[in-house]
Parts: structure tokens; sequence; C-alpha cells
């Protein structure tokens, strides 16, 4: 057991999207958390798009991995993700252990 496995768990995964297709993804991307309403072990979630438009990055906190599997294997993600697949030319998913949390000085 690691010092860190008390830390909250994000799963982070960077998109990069097909050429040109940047808005339309993050427009769906938005458009589908209604549609997936309240996620079982999801604490947080950030999504956001790099200024050069290359990509959009979603951060979600999550209660466990095992929170997270069960999500990518719930019908609801299933169906938003054949939305989203068109759109992607690539994804960087990982989970990663919050270590330090600044909070903002402005």
């Amino acid at each position: 057991m690691s010092a860190f496995d008390s830390k909250p768990l994000f799963h982070i995964n960077v998109f990069t999207p097909k050429p040109g297709r940047l808005d339309d993804f993050i427009m769906a991307q938005r458009e589908g958390v209604a549609r997936l309403g309240e996620i079982r072990g999801l604490s947080e979630s950030r999504f956001y798009r790099a200024e050069d438009g290359s990509r959009a990055i979603l951060i979600a906190g999550f209660d466990s991995v095992e929170a997270h599997r069960a999500f990518l294997n719930s019908a609801a993600f299933q169906a938003e993700r054949a939305r989203l697949l068109p759109l992607i030319e690539s994804t960087e998913p990982g989970f990663y252990r919050l270590i330090h949390d600044r909070n903002r000085l402005r």
C-alpha cells in the first residue's frame, strides 16, 4: 500500500479530436452531460480546451477505480462513447492521485 492511496483519485483523459473538430467534440461532450445524469462514484469533473485548439482534457474525480470501471461499462456511457468516437483521433487516459492542491491566490 502506497502512502498516496488515501489521496483523491482522478481519471485524466487527453482527447485529440480529428482535424477541425475540436469545437464539435466539446459541444457533443457537454451535451452528453445531461444524458449521463448522476454518475455513481463521481465526485467532481472539469473539462478543459487547449488554448491552441489542439486538444481537450477531461479530469474526473472518482471514489475508486472500480467506480470508474462501472461507469465505463454502463449503457449510458457506451451510448455517449459511440456518439463521440467519430470526432476523436486519439485519447490518452490514465489514473492519477492528487498530491497537492494549492488554493487560488486571486
